[in-house]
């Protein structure tokens, strides 16, 4: 709420979820489905994912901050955050499937666990560019940029 109370967002709007692009909630709606309904290590496993979060977060907060007016160390407070969480995380999750994924049948799980993962980030990722960079073709109802509150 930080972020986009600092970028100006009206926070009932955001709040509200409506201007989520259908991709987005389609892929986190799958990942809470699969984290809920799969095993705890396959759940755990697929949060390998932050390994690598404290590399980007950094490369995208310093780019942000040089980059755009409107950004401060404020508005990305949970980002920054995140530089010390995340690795606490992706260690904790290491070593839980260091120790339960004993077989290879476990080993599998956990490698499709986290394929999974990385197919719901690069979805939101698709459709983050196809709404936004290219062609530019935000579904109804998606927030858009130029209009304030839009939904």
């Amino acid at each position: 709420m930080r972020l986009t109370d600092g970028l100006g967002l009206p926070r009932d709007y955001v709040v509200s979820a409506c201007g989520v692009l259908p991709a987005t909630r389609f892929a986190v709606e799958a990942y809470v489905h699969f984290v809920r309904e799969r095993s705890l290590l396959e759940a755990i496993a697929s949060s390998l994912t932050e390994m690598f979060s404290p590399n980007i977060i950094s490369e995208r907060v310093a780019g942000m901050l040089a980059n755009y007016d409107f950004v401060s160390a404020d508005t990305l407070a949970y980002f920054s955050k995140r530089l010390d969480q995340a690795p606490r995380d992706a260690d904790f999750a290491l070593n839980y499937v260091k120790e339960h994924a004993v077989t290879h049948e476990l080993q599998q799980a956990v490698l499709k666990a986290l394929t999974f993962k990385c197919d719901v980030l690069w979805s939101q990722l698709d459709a983050l560019y196809f709404a936004y960079v290219e062609p530019k073709l935000p579904p109804l109802g998606a927030w858009l940029p130029e209009v304030e509150g839009s939904g």
